[in-house]
């Protein structure tokens, strides 16, 4: 296999990976986040968003870890998204009119374990 064949490789697996984590840290960026006016709204639509960027983030990363071939990589992609939303938590402290909630990584571990149920057919 040539070199430039190797980098398209890692390019086709990660790249996706680099793509929806950068999503995900560019939103923690933002200091204000739109939201509902009514607080129930607001709550359900943010944690509803949290779960769905973080199950999209294990999807991507237990594709480029090759899901397929070996179920011990399931528990390994768990494990980062889940260190990912620790990551990103701690990103939002340092991010004026923003805080990292361990409640939030909660919301996070939530949407990793519904992205591996509904990938695993289970939901």
């Amino acid at each position: 296999m040539a070199v430039w064949e190797k980098y398209k490789v890692i390019l086709y697996r990660w790249g996706p990976v680099a793509v929806w984590a950068g999503i995900i840290y560019w939103l923690s960026s933002w200091t204000t986040l739109p939201g509902a006016k009514v607080f129930v709204w607001d709550f359900a639509l943010k944690k509803s968003a949290h779960m769905v960027m973080y199950a999209g983030l294990f999807y991507w990363i237990q594709r480029a870890l090759h899901w397929r071939t070996d179920n011990r990589y399931w528990s390994v992609a768990g494990l980062l998204t889940v260190l990912y939303a620790v990551s990103d938590e701690y990103h939002q402290t340092l991010v004026p009119g923003r805080t990292g909630l361990p409640m939030d990584v909660g919301f996070d571990s939530l949407g990793t374990y519904l992205g591996y149920l509904k990938i695993r057919n289970l939901l």
